[in-house]
């Protein structure tokens, strides 16, 4: 199977796409395409197979967002301005069941680290941002994404990785 990851196109085959996780198919079947060609909130890219290339496999979603200067760890913004960061969302990620456990999860999050680094590039951002599910932290972290601190005790944790920590790592 040769996997293309690529901006999602309305005709792509989304309706039996089953991550396990309602919400995030809904919005891939319900939300994903409007929000990407019609309200410009949020773009999503898919992976599909070379062979089949209209059934998504999997997919993430990445937005432009600030968020308060003083939610990130004050080692992190000890000497920036005042201002909340700038950041892109990594607002979801997720892989078919059919297709989990074969390293597709780790493919859709390189690209989005590519994408994320360009677009750093041309318009100044400070790192990737990720609420994500407290059972899926520790995959996170694997790729460098640090908890931050303070907060809530249940739901969604927001985790960070820091561009610079991110573009550092990939050049060596």
């Amino acid at each position: 199977m040769a996997i293309v990851i690529r901006r999602l196109e309305e005709r792509d085959e989304v309706a039996n796409f089953d991550c396990g996780d309602e919400p995030l198919n809904n919005y891939l079947r319900r939300h994903a395409w409007s929000n990407q060609e019609k309200s410009s909130i949020g773009v999503s890219f898919v992976a599909v197979d070379e062979g089949a290339p209209r059934a998504v496999l999997g997919y993430f979603t990445l937005a432009m967002a600030s968020v308060p200067r003083d939610s990130f760890p004050k080692k992190y913004v000890r000497g920036l301005p005042p201002y909340d960061l700038p950041l892109i969302l990594l607002a979801r990620l997720a892989v078919d069941r059919r297709f989990a456990g074969r390293g597709l999860g780790h493919a859709l999050i390189s690209e989005a680290f590519h994408i994320s680094l360009r677009a750093a590039d041309e318009v100044g951002c400070r790192c990737i941002i990720r609420d994500a599910y407290r059972e899926r932290m520790s995959w996170y972290a694997r790729y460098g994404f640090v908890p931050i601190e303070g907060a809530a005790e249940s739901g969604p944790q927001r985790m960070f990785l820091d561009l610079r920590t991110l573009r550092a790592a990939l050049r060596h």
